[in-house]
């Protein structure tokens, strides 16, 4: 079942479905974007097939997305933050809703425990490290063309094997060994990882790398001396890490809500200030839960505006920090004295489960 087909001809299947993000947090601004969460039923008999059922059904971008409804009592046990406020949803981000999700809802206090503080409070500072890696894209952008095998590549020439340049073993990148490996074929050194034998036939060769891997191959032992140029050191580990960076930036650049990067790029800030909302917001939302035995979804009042002048950049980031360890600390203290369960019994989710369905497939066979 894709998006399509869930929303057109399986509607029936959805439990619920809200707004989310910033929109029920109460911090969006015009240019935020909406962002829809949803839970949605299966058949009982669909779990025994051969083909599991999807956990989860999104739209490219993931503004939309549907957790099944095992993935979600799943995901509530393990005390996903993301995944509790949907049982605590302003009412004016509701857009659909049925008995079962409400039954569910009746039943959220199981989920409240001292895990959920602890989970608000890592997937807080989880934040700050995404906003300190994003913050690098900022400051060193990719440039649009992928990285080369080539750079890194590494040649100890003939010359520099057998000391004629006198500094023996001192490998040269590529681009200054006068090696060119298109002219070349390459053997594996025995005994030695990453490392090539490289041969000069000229015209002839067929060139060493072949889209993304060595080509090796035999050489005749008449062309051993003759044809040898030197070794080939190649950080392959290297260039697929660089590959996979360089992946993810561009990935992250054509997604990305281009105004929110404004003040980061023209340098008004040197932070991710809608990362370091979310840290605050999450870590309030944790308080309340040893507090008050709920989490925060929308922010009023002076937190609200808390929250909308870090995303606003009217904090500098050390004094982020700052109210981020001051929370932190709070929760701790709140944590041993805090009158809740350490985490929810597994065999509660799954027998919530079985119920949910058992409801579900009698009112809508």
């Amino acid at each position: 079942m894709d998006i399509e087909s869930l929303s057109r001809q399986h509607r029936n299947h959805i439990l619920f479905e809200c707004v989310s993000g910033s929109r029920a947090y109460g911090t969006s601004n015009d240019e935020s974007d909406t962002d829809i969460r949803g839970v949605f039923a299966q058949l009982a008999a669909e779990f025994i097939s051969l083909s599991p059922p999807s956990a989860l059904i999104a739209d490219e971008r993931h503004n939309t997305v549907y957790y099944s409804l095992r993935r979600t009592l799943e995901l509530l046990a393990s005390a996903n933050p993301n995944i509790l406020e949907l049982l605590y949803m302003p009412e004016d981000c509701v857009r659909i809703d049925t008995p079962d999700m409400r039954q569910l809802r009746a039943r959220r206090a199981m989920f409240i425990t001292r895990q959920c503080a602890d989970t608000h409070i890592g997937y807080a500072f989880s934040q700050i490290k995404k906003a300190k890696g994003q913050n690098k894209w900022i400051n060193q952008p990719k440039p649009e063309k992928p990285p080369s095998k080539e750079d890194f590549c590494h040649v100890l020439t003939r010359d520099a094997l057998s000391a004629g340049s006198g500094i023996p073993c001192r490998p040269v990148p590529l681009a200054r060994s006068g090696v060119d490996l298109s002219r070349c074929h390459a053997a594996r050194l025995e005994h030695a990882q990453d490392v090539f034998r490289l041969y000069d036939y000229g015209a002839d060769a067929r060139g060493v790398f072949r889209g993304d891997t060595i080509a090796l191959g035999s050489i005749p032992i008449e062309d051993e001396a003759a044809c040898f140029v030197g070794l080939l050191l190649y950080n392959e580990r290297a260039w697929r890490q660089a590959m996979d960076d360089h992946r993810n930036y561009w990935t992250w650049r054509a997604e990305r809500n281009e105004a929110r990067w404004r003040q980061q790029e023209s340098g008004e800030l040197d932070y991710d200030a809608k990362n370091l909302m979310h840290t605050i917001r999450l870590l309030k939302s944790g308080q309340s839960i040893l507090e008050h035995g709920a989490p925060i979804v929308r922010f009023e009042g002076a937190d609200r505006a808390l929250l909308l002048d870090i995303r606003n950049g009217r904090y500098p980031y050390d004094q982020i920090m700052q109210m981020a360890e001051d929370i932190k600390t709070r929760c701790a203290a709140l944590r041993d004295r805090a009158d809740l369960p350490e985490s929810c019994a597994p065999t509660q989710a799954e027998r919530l489960l079985r119920d949910l369905t058992q409801s579900w497939e009698r009112r809508c066979p």
